[in-house]
């Protein structure tokens, strides 16, 4: 019996970004352009689809304020903060780039918002007949993931090596939205991505084994004690935002 499942959802446009210094980013205008406070947020790519909502409810409880979003890979976010692009607030895909951080730039509480797990996403008409996990392993497939230097990759790479399985990967991508941009398109027979990216499309997809799933825990934290910022965090953890992050599929610490 096939042991794939369908996420049920409109397919929505994918917005790549590149792997390029510059940051993605799009304005979400509080009351009027010019007389607000603006707030620059770097979220990590995964959190594309779910962050303007809660930035709507940032917006809510703070309408003079401007806030900006930017969405990149969480190493790349990393990497554009030593490198001293502004910000507020951060959200990352995964812990491990807290580590690569320089010292004084994560300032206040940094809180666990948000949990994901991965899932193999396969293409529309599944051409590889892919049916369960061990499938990855044919010499036939696809298979596209990110880069080892994301959150996703790391999780990907600690999949592989639970479960012992050690399939051809055809190219390693900057972000999960790039590697299931290669599976929307048909560049791919399959990726692996985030559980919350296939929750928009009509993807078919195969589970990763239950011993073998990785947990990736995003943490928030604000920057140079920016009191907005910290504000912007502290309000993840608000009932709204939680249950905004628990309809779009991302587990709750």
């Amino acid at each position: 019996m096939s042991r794939t499942t369908r996420a049920r959802a409109v397919v929505v446009a994918l917005g790549v970004l590149a792997a390029t210094p510059a940051l993605a980013g799009c304005s979400l205008p509080g009351s009027q352009a010019g007389s607000s406070e603006r707030v620059t947020v770097l979220a990590a790519a995964s959190l594309t689809d779910v962050m303007p909502s809660l930035v709507a409810q940032a917006q809510g409880r703070h309408p003079d304020r401007d806030y900006e979003v930017s969405y990149a890979g969480s190493a790349q976010i990393v990497q554009q903060l030593n490198a001293g692009a502004p910000a507020d607030a951060v959200v990352l895909a995964g812990e491990e780039p807290l580590a690569l951080l320089e010292g004084g730039l994560e300032a206040g509480e940094t809180l666990i918002v948000a949990t994901n797990t991965l899932v193999v996403a396969l293409a529309e008409g599944n051409p590889a007949e892919i049916t369960q996990w061990t499938d990855l392993g044919r010499d036939n497939v696809s298979l596209v993931v990110c880069a080892e230097q994301v959150p996703c990759g790391q999780a990907t790479q600690r999949v592989f090596a639970a479960d012992g399985l050690r399939p051809t990967v055809a190219s390693h991508e900057p972000d999960v939205r790039a590697t299931l941009s290669k599976v929307v398109s048909g560049e791919a027979d399959a990726g692996l991505v985030y559980v919350t990216d296939v929750v928009t499309t009509d993807l078919l997809t195969v589970p990763v084994p239950p011993e073998a799933a990785a947990l990736n825990r995003y943490p928030a934290f604000s920057v140079g004690g920016s009191p907005a910022g910290e504000e912007f965090v502290s309000g993840l953890e608000s009932a709204r935002s939680r249950e905004v992050l628990r309809e779009a599929g991302f587990g709750l610490p």
